[in-house]
């Protein structure tokens, strides 16, 4: 993926530091704007800025200062802040201005550096947790292999659903085919299925950056890319009135009763009749977390009124005067 040119470590120090003439600052907030990847470089060397102080020392010792930092690095993740190392030679210029250079606590997040990870889900979704603590589902048939360190990498085949956790100094992206996602805290589906033609990117809620070598696109919540790959065409989608998200989560957002009844009927494996022509068209906005089906109707049912009446096992009537 294009991330724009090349930025000097000096130039971003001196932008940093308020020293940089106009034209470097649009340099760097060009720089910064070509690629999320750049953004989240500039927000954590901001932060690291931040917490070294704004008064200046005069005379410090920058490779003293360096050597402090260097040697605080086997400090566990669970002392003092943590600040990843990203450009040594921004820091030295940080550290040799900052007043209280003992005032930045630096950490390595060694219990995740370089960890991998490797899941396949055969027949049954399968739930898993990554190093990092972000959550996914990944779908029968699809497999994924994560590799932790300064970039969340997950390369996968197949579906998954994944809701991250937020570390915006270590970018998480998924690549599949064609398509490279890059988000910061966020949950969506990426689906890629062997016999597709297309890559499927689904936005639950956050926000991420999909990518391919000819296009990139921006999506927040309830939002739907869907990149085709023989036309190397990558296009933004209305989403859909019903989603599932991984095995169970279901969401409606002014749903048709109709359709809501069908989509229940395929993940539960049950019977649903409207009796009465006139709920066809009653519209529901819901989200169900794995819930039982026999609550996802009652729900329904209390909500518009009706009256819901259970037959042989997973057979269900909702009646009532309709909306």
């Amino acid at each position: 993926m294009n991330k724009g040119p090349h930025i000097d470590s000096d130039l971003l120090a001196r932008y940093l530091a308020g020293e940089c003439t106009h034209e470097e600052r649009l340099e760097v907030e060009q720089w910064a704007d070509a690629d999320i990847s750049n953004a989240q470089e500039l927000e954590v060397l901001r932060a690291i800025w931040s917490d070294a102080g704004t008064g200046i020392r005069s005379a410090v010792d920058v490779h003293a200062a360096w050597q402090n930092v260097s040697d605080r690095m086997e400090v566990s993740e669970g002392r003092g802040r943590v600040i990843p190392i990203l450009r040594s030679r921004i820091l030295l210029r940080l550290l040799a201005a900052a007043a209280v250079v003992t005032a930045v606590f630096v950490g390595v997040r060694s219990l995740l550096t370089n960890q991998t990870q490797d899941l396949m889900a055969t027949t049954e979704y399968l739930r898993s947790t990554l190093p990092d603590s972000s959550h996914i589902i990944l779908s029968p048939g699809s497999r994924l292999s994560s590799r932790m360190s300064d970039v969340r990498h997950i390369a996968l085949s197949g579906e998954a659903y994944f809701e991250v956790e937020r570390d915006t100094a270590r970018p998480f992206v998924v690549e599949t085919d064609d398509v490279r996602v890059t988000v910061l805290g966020t949950a969506f589906e990426v689906s890629s299925i062997d016999t597709s033609n297309s890559v499927l990117v689904r936005v639950r809620h956050g926000r991420v950056q999909v990518s391919t070598s000819e296009d990139t696109v921006i999506l927040n919540g309830d939002e739907y890319a869907r990149y085709t790959k023989l036309a190397h065409l990558l296009e933004r989608m209305p989403a859909p009135h019903s989603q599932v998200w991984g095995d169970r989560i279901i969401q409606f957002k002014e749903a048709p009763l109709s359709e809501v009844v069908d989509q229940l009927e395929v993940l539960y494996h049950v019977r649903i009749r409207l009796a009465n022509e006139g709920l066809i068209h009653c519209k529901l906005t819901a989200t169900f977390d794995d819930e039982p089906i026999d609550y996802i109707l009652r729900v329904i049912a209390d909500t518009y009124g009706f009256t819901l009446t259970m037959g042989s096992p997973g057979s269900y009537t909702l009646d009532g005067d309709g909306c």
